[in-house]
Formats: structure tokens, C-alpha cells, sequence
């Protein structure tokens, strides 16, 4: 079998279910147009190994659970690449699938909460069954298939296929984005495009193979229209929020406009706010060096089934539930099971989204279901910016981190909101025409702290959903340590990492790339396992409790350039705060201990008549004792230096300082220091697919230590 274009993998399910208009004999998975994926095993391989990804289990949670083989495992990992790529490929709610194995087969339903799975059945001896089930599969509405009814298909001929086309060429007005004094005649004389935004949506157009679409976006009363193709990013892994960010081209907008529009299936609980109202209020309140909202909502009533299906089958007080063993149509319950071994964690850098702690926090949201509830939201902005990746030299990476402290700072300020998922992938370049104080203009990067939808403002306490928030790569070490609510000093030492992350990878230093590529691994990646949850890995807790930068072999992170000194002084704000820390909680812990009953000169001698010190056996000798492990307080130096890790003004003025130091070269960039072909260490649980925070340019890794789909 061909594979399909879209597919950079070269995934080859074995049928499909199309409309008749768009069945093809080519013998491609056309992607884009499958309505039920098949997918075809014999019972048993050649060695006699069960190929089923599922086990039925008589009288268990549901009937079902996922095989513990390493076959079954494998198969689970193969058909979920394959929902996975139908939910990036197309616009659906739910994904739905047929599995034969050998006489049996299964139905599959797929969403980004988990999936709901029937058991398997005798399809020769059912055959009415399963010919009523796929006869009732066919009489559905694409809508009743899971397709999203707000996303509308676009094909040649249509007038906005064409529109998109025609939008995705050069125009002589486009502008570089590089930074640099414009000449008079580079100067715009009125609306204009930068080239970095019209080639990222001729990117998203180029491919023939993937679909173009028209959605809908709420706009309080009324709807507003967007034209979008191939995602610029989209978040790996198929259970979570499923984020796909584009390119749109705004349909109505009187001048050609290219807008930012995220999709995403949000976090669904009562108290938790939508982006778009979090970017409305830092608007109002002019909080500078965020995104511009043009508008946002729920898409309709959109919600994941999962859980909903999880509620049904373990309702309350009957927490475990008989199955009905005659039923056909059953599903998986119970959280999945992990290892208690050190093990890596990969999570998408830029922007994860399967953070380990994620479903595992001690929360008063029924915690024994292993469900998160997702509500389908788009929001569009005015900026298309760059990722962060883009930065050219030290001294812009330092500046653009710097204008996203500012933001923090002002939200922090004016609304006591902490953004509580600062990570390189929400740290943005964006190029603006400025004007100088001499009249001139110039191209200026500049930054903006993006995807605020985790943000909560200080004054309100309690988890809002049974999830911990936040990127585990750039989580700080307290936070991954112990259960605490987030504090400003967690969000500055995030910004930190962000530029040990990004100056590691993208900066000359005296070190080889494997090295590199080995130490951003062990520092970002690697977590541990204690008392029954993930935490924070030793590379990073090392790091904070010694204040070095132990890259290896003793030998210790530089840069040879200015930014060794701002790491340095950061490093130095946060482990002082480490110690401060931990001193006040053993002094406090040390304070609320009762006091140990005083004894009586009385029974001092009743404890002496009854135990008589016997005589020396050996001659007395002086012994080495050990030092009382009481800790010493703090210095006034070290409380000094821990006040700076809670201080916006401090960081601020350290990174201001740093971007006007002299020094600085604007050729300290060396590219990616990864190797195209390093690989991490890797097991075969393969229920999930993602990308590290070391993921090469060119392979896609596939790593153990995530958590795995959930079923219902």
C-alpha cells in the first residue's frame, strides 16, 4: 500500500470508510477524506502472541482493559498514530474505528478525553449485529461521524479555496522582518504584510493533500469566519487539549489580513476562565506585551464524550459497577497503571501538552476517574508571531525574554494574575515597526507571553480542575517537588529556565553537541518517582541546590559571553531562595513540635536502680562524633538574594542591564546544537506518541514516561 503526502510518517491503515464521492482505487489512506478508519489483524501472530490491543475481563471495571503485552501494547500505540493523525488532519470531534482481529472485531470511538471501546465479538456467529452496526454507520450525518459541523471543507473551484491561494503569494509590499533601520524607500506607506507571515501561510496551503476549511468563531452575538490549512503547530499526543495554531487568512476584514486562530479542547470545569476572557482583561487593563484578542468562544456544545461515558459506567454509590457480560457494547475503566522507576518524561517543547503530574493531583474532582472533561474553544489574535526559536543572537534572546517578565509583572500588578504555564513554548518573537525618537523607523524584535488560559489571579485559592498546570520542563523545582500553589517566584525561575534552555541549544559554547544534547535531556526531561507521583528529576534539583551549572565531568555550562553572568546571577537568586525556603519551613516545623516531657530527678535514680551502669570492659578511648546536621540561618546575603527571585524589578533590571552591557557578539548564534540523528533513551510503551523537549528537527521519538490514553 502507497502512503498518503500528509503523512510525514507513512502510516498505512488497511481500509477506510469514505463517501462515495470520495472514494478512491489508488490504493492511498487519502487522510483527509476517511470517515472510519479499519484496521486488520490476525487473532495471533506467527509465534502465537495475541494481537489484540485489548482484553476483555469478565465481571472487571467495564469488560475491558488495555493488553499488557508487549503486542498488544505495540497494536494499541499503531491505531492510535492513527486516530491521532486523523483528529490533525481533519477537524472532528470524535474519531471512530473498526478493528478486525482475525473472526472478532472490535468498535473503537475515539475523543480527546480517552476512548470507549466495545468488547470483541464473533462477527461470523453476530453477524447481525455487526452488519446493523455498520449498516446504522452509514445512515449518519458526517456530524453523527464526529466531524465538527462548524468547520466547513473547501475544494478546488470553491471562492475561497481560491481566495487562500491567491492570498499565499508574494506581494511587492510584503517586508523582511529582520531587524534593522529601514531606508526611506523601505519605509510602508500603508498596510503591509511581513514575509515570515505570508510564507508561513503559503506553507499551510502548498500541500494539495491537505484539506482547507472555513470555521466559524464565535464573536459574542454574532460569528466570524476564518480560512486556515495545514496547522503551523500542533500539539503531539491524542488525549489532552489536541492544540492546533494556524495561519488564518480573516474572511472579514476589508483589507487581506493574516490573523493567529487556536484551536483547542480546553479544560471544561466551572471555575476555570476561557483564554479570550483572560487576554480581554489584560487588554483592558493595559497590560503591554500580549496578544491582541479579535475574538473567541466554546464552539457550540462540544464537549468529550469520555468522561461522560466513564460517569455512566461508575456512577455513584456503586462505584464499581457489573458489567452486563451479554452486552457487546462495553467500556474500559481505571486509571492506568505506572511504573515506579526513574523513567524519562518527552513532552512537545515548544508548548507540551502532557505534562506527567497532569491527572494524578490529590483534587476534590472524583480523582478516581482518570478523565479530564475538554470543551471544543477557538480564539483568534491579531499577532503571528515566532517562535522563540527564531532569536538571531544572546543579546535579542535576552531581550525578548525580558519583555515577557514586563508583561508577567503588569498582569501580576494590576490584576494579581499569575500566567502559571511560562515555558519557551509561550515566550514569542514578534517584529514591530517602531518609530524612533529621531523620526526614523526601524524593525524591532520584541516579546509576547502567549497562552494565558492556565492563568489565575492570587486571590483566588483552591485547585480549579483535577489537573497540576504548567509545563513540566520549565516547571521550578518546589513546584515539582511538593504539592504548593504557584507563586511569583516559581513563574521567574520558569524564565529562567526558558533562557538556560534556549541559549544551550541555539548558542556557541565550548562543548561538543552530544554533550549538549545529553545534558538538555537530563535537565529538562528526566523526573522521578517518589511516594506515588512524578517528580522533579535530579539534574534540576541539583542544580538549584548548588548553585552550578554542572554540565559534565565536573565541567561547568559557559558561554564565554555576557550571558554566563546573567545565568549565573539568577541560578545564585534561586538557590538562596532554596535555602531561605527550606530553613523558614524546618524552623517552623521545629517551632509546632511538642515539647519533650522533662524527667524527674526521681526517676533518674528509679531508672539507675533498675538498670546499674556495668564497669568497663575496654580502656576508655576518645570517638569521633557526628556533627549535629542543624542547619545554620541564612545570611543576610542569602535573604537578600532570595527577596530578588520574588521581584519582578530585579530580574527586569538584571536582564536590562545584561542587554546594554558591551560585549555582546552578533555572531554567538551556532544553529541547533542537537544532532539531527541523537537519540534519548527509550522503552516500547508506545501508548502514546510526542515529541521531547531534545527532539531533533528530522524524527519524530517515541518514549516511555508518558501517561497513557485513557479509557472510558
Amino acid at each position: 500500500m502507497k502512503y498518503w503526502a500528509c503523512d510525514e510518517d507513512r502510516q498505512k491503515v488497511n481500509a477506510a470508510f469514505y463517501r462515495t464521492a470520495f472514494a478512491s482505487n489508488e490504493g492511498r489512506p487519502h487522510w483527509a477524506d476517511q470517515l472510519v478508519a479499519c484496521e486488520f489483524k490476525v487473532e495471533k501472530s506467527r509465534d502465537g502472541a495475541p494481537q489484540d490491543p485489548f482484553d476483555d475481563v469478565p465481571g472487571g471495571v467495564g469488560g475491558v482493559s488495555p493488553a499488557t503485552s508487549n503486542r498488544g501494547k505495540k497494536n494499541r500505540g499503531k491505531i492510535i498514530s492513527y486516530a491521532e493523525l486523523i483528529f490533525a488532519v481533519q477537524q472532528r470531534i470524535a474519531v471512530f474505528m473498526l478493528l478486525v482481529l482475525g473472526r472478532k472485531c472490535r468498535f473503537i470511538r475515539w475523543d480527546r478525553s480517552g476512548y470507549v471501546v466495545t468488547h470483541a465479538f464473533d462477527y461470523y456467529v453476530q453477524w447481525q449485529f455487526f452488519v446493523s452496526v455498520l449498516w446504522r454507520m452509514s445512515q449518519c450525518s458526517d456530524t453523527r461521524l464526529g466531524l465538527d459541523p462548524t468547520a466547513h471543507r473547501l475544494f478546488p473551484g470553491d471562492a475561497d479555496y481560491i481566495r487562500m491561494t491567491e492570498a499565499a503569494k508574494s506581494q511587492a509590499s510584503d517586508i523582511d522582518h529582520k531587524e534593522r533601520l529601514l531606508s526611506d524607500d523601505e519605509v510602508p506607506k500603508g498596510s503591509f504584510v511581513f514575509k515570515y507571515v505570508r510564507e508561513a501561510f503559503f506553507e499551510s496551503v502548498k500541500d494539495k493533500h491537505w484539506p482547507r476549511y472555513r470555521v466559524e468563531v464565535p464573536d459574542g452575538a454574532k460569528t466570524r469566519t476564518f480560512l486556515i490549512g495545514k496547522p503551523t503547530f500542533q500539539a503531539k499526543g491524542l488525549a489532552g487539549r489536541g492544540t492546533r495554531g494556524y495561519v488564518a487568512l480573516d474572511c472579514d476584514a476589508k483589507d487581506e489580513r493574516f490573523v493567529w486562530l487556536k484551536d483547542a479542547w480546553r479544560a471544561h470545569y466551572l471555575l476555570v476562565d476561557r483564554e479570550g476572557d483572560i487576554l480581554a482583561r489584560l487588554q483592558k487593563a493595559k497590560v503591554p506585551k500580549v496578544p491582541t484578542l479579535i475574538c473567541h468562544g466554546d464552539i457550540g456544545e462540544q464537549v468529550t464524550y469520555t468522561p461522560q461515558r466513564w460517569e455512566e459506567k461508575n456512577s455513584e454509590p456503586f462505584l464499581y459497577p457489573t458489567p452486563d457480560a451479554m452486552s457487546p457494547l462495553s467500556n474500559v475503566a481505571g486509571p492506568p497503571s505506572s511504573s515506579g522507576q526513574k523513567r524519562k518524561f518527552n513532552a512537545d517543547r515548544e508548548k507540551g501538552d502532557m505534562s506527567p503530574p497532569k491527572g494524578l493531583s490529590e483534587l476534590p474532582f472524583r480523582p478516581e476517574c482518570p478523565l479530564r472533561l475538554h470543551k471544543h474553544y477557538r480564539l483568534v489574535v491579531e499577532e503571528v508571531a515566532l517562535p522563540l526559536r527564531e532569536f538571531k543572537f544572546g543579546r535579542q534572546l535576552i531581550s525578548v525574554v525580558k519583555d515577557c517578565v514586563v508583561a508577567h509583572y503588569n498582569a501580576y500588578e494590576k490584576l494579581s494574575l499569575l500566567h502559571r504555564d511560562v515555558s519557551g513554548g509561550n515566550v514569542l518573537i514578534y517584529p514591530r515597526l517602531v518609530k524612533t525618537a529621531d523620526g526614523r523607523f526601524k524593525i524591532a524584535f520584541t516579546g509576547i507571553l502567549a497562552d494565558w488560559e492556565m492563568a489565575k489571579e492570587t486571590t483566588i485559592t483552591g485547585p480549579r480542575q483535577p489537573v497540576r498546570t504548567g509545563t513540566w520542563q520549565y516547571m521550578s523545582v518546589a513546584l515539582l517537588t511538593g504539592n504548593k500553589d504557584v507563586e511569583v517566584c516559581d513563574e521567574l525561575e520558569s524564565f529562567l529556565y526558558v533562557l538556560l534552555y534556549y541559549a544551550t541549544r541555539y548558542l556557541t559554547s565550548p562543548f561538543n553537541d552530544i554533550t549538549i544534547a545529553n545534558y538538555l535531556d537530563e535537565f529538562f526531561d528526566k523526573f522521578g518517582w517518589l511516594d506515588g507521583r512524578w517528580v522533579c528529576g535530579d539534574k534540576k534539583k541539583n542544580t538549584i541546590a548548588s548553585g552550578d551549572f554542572e554540565i559534565a565531568d565536573s565541567g561547568m555550562l559557559r558561554f564565554n559571553s555576557n550571558m554566563d553572568d546573567v545565568l549565573a546571577d539568577l541560578l545564585s537568586w534561586f538557590k538562596a531562595h532554596h535555602v531561605v525556603t527550606r530553613y523558614e519551613a524546618e524552623a517552623a516545623a521545629s517551632r509546632s513540635a511538642a515539647p519533650t516531657p522533662q524527667t524527674s530527678t526521681s526517676d533518674l535514680k528509679s531508672d539507675a536502680a533498675l538498670a546499674p551502669v556495668r564497669p568497663r570492659t575496654v580502656p576508655r578511648m576518645s570517638l569521633p562524633r557526628r556533627k549535629s546536621t542543624k542547619l545554620d540561618g541564612p545570611s543576610n546575603e542569602d535573604r537578600e538574594m532570595a527577596r530578588c527571585a520574588s521581584d519582578h524589578t530585579a530580574v527586569v533590571v538584571l536582564l536590562e542591564d545584561a542587554e546594554r552591557a558591551i560585549g555582546w557578539s552578533l555572531n554567538d548564534r551556532a544553529g541547533d546544537r542537537i544532532p539531527s540523528d541523537w537519540r534519548t533513551d527509550s522503552t516500547d510503551d508506545l501508548d502514546s506518541t510526542y515529541i521531547s523537549a531534545t527532539e531533533t528537527k528530522n524524527k519524530k521519538l517515541k518514549a516511555s514516561g508518558s501517561l497513557p490514553l485513557s479509557p472510558a
